[in-house]
């Protein structure tokens, strides 16, 4: 049995979310993105003689996508060899096209045991794109931007204000107003230390498309180690209650200093999923490099068996 981390990307449009949402593993789930993954991985030849499960880094919620996240699994066949991880990739992609999942692997690494996609997550950083008109009267949005990028129907945001609206979240900071509530009453760490928090002008996805001139493109970029469930969303939301003048940086900090789940400024409300992207899952490379098994260490491997 060899563990394999798994790298890949989706749009997240069409799924329930990352996770998979039927209870029973031996139903294939087909709506979430870890379901279609698994699903995909039945398809590889030789087949595994271990049902894929994908152990997930980060989860993402409906709507929300990843240019990069994560996962490992676990797979045995028959003959005892590890698996060509370019094999891997060609069957799992062309299964997704043939299906029209919107979900690409990106890589597969054969890692010894000792390293965990979850657990050995030094860093993850999320973008959250949204767009200004120019001017008041135009709401015409480019095509390709209405399932990325969020569009706030005002010119009149105040961007500086809204800069220094991020600055109040950096520190030690307890998060609960700024995440939902948990219904299965786990033990919930919610003092979480963001690495950094900004704001950005960007770019149109298509210049060339003639709406897009109209206005302006923007990230919010966050990174920490981990995060909430509806965190970012949930800042980005009372950053963009801030520089709409629905709310004021006290009230930004009453929410911090006062951590509730029913300390949430009824004058902000949670950012849209779509614009929310997870951009990377980083890892230190050297522990990485030192858990990768390389070609030599597979011939030795083939040979035990």
């Amino acid at each position: 049995m060899v563990r394999y981390l798994l790298k890949f990307s989706y749009i997240g449009t069409q799924y329930r979310g990352l996770q998979k949402q039927i209870g029973n593993d031996f139903v294939r789930d087909t709506d979430s993105i870890q379901g279609a993954l698994e699903t995909a991985l039945l398809t590889i030849s030789p087949k595994s003689l271990i049902r894929p499960f994908i152990i997930l880094s980060s989860r993402t919620d409906a709507g929300v996508h990843a240019l990069c996240n994560t996962g490992h699994v676990e797979l045995e066949n028959k003959y005892g060899q590890i698996y060509d991880t370019s094999r891997i990739k060609q069957y799992v992609n062309r299964y997704f096209t043939k299906c029209g999942h919107n979900i690409r692997l990106l890589e597969c690494i054969p890692i010894t045991q000792d390293f965990h996609a979850r657990y050995c997550v030094k860093s993850r950083t999320y973008i959250y794109r949204f767009m200004i008109p120019k001017v008041d009267e135009e709401h015409r949005i480019p095509l390709v931007e209405g399932i990325h990028t969020f569009h706030l129907r005002t010119y009149n945001f105040d961007i500086d204000r809204t800069k220094r609206g991020t600055k109040l979240f950096m520190g030690i900071k307890d998060f609960t107003t700024f995440s939902a509530k948990d219904e299965g009453k786990r033990n919930i760490r919610y003092v979480r230390s963001l690495h950094s928090f900004t704001l950005e002008e960007t770019q149109p996805l298509m210049p060339f498309d003639p709406l897009s001139k109209h206005f302006t493109y923007w990230n919010f970029i966050c990174s920490a180690r981990s995060f909430l469930y509806n965190q970012i969303r949930r800042m980005v939301g009372a950053l963009f209650a801030l520089g709409l003048g629905k709310i004021t940086e006290k009230d930004i900090i009453v929410m911090l200093q006062v951590p509730s789940h029913y300390n949430w400024n009824p004058h902000a409300t949670c950012a849209p999923p779509h614009g929310l992207h997870l951009l990377n899952v980083e890892y230190d490379p050297d522990q990485l490099r030192h858990c990768t098994i390389l070609k030599e260490q597979k011939e030795k491997l083939q040979l035990k068996e």
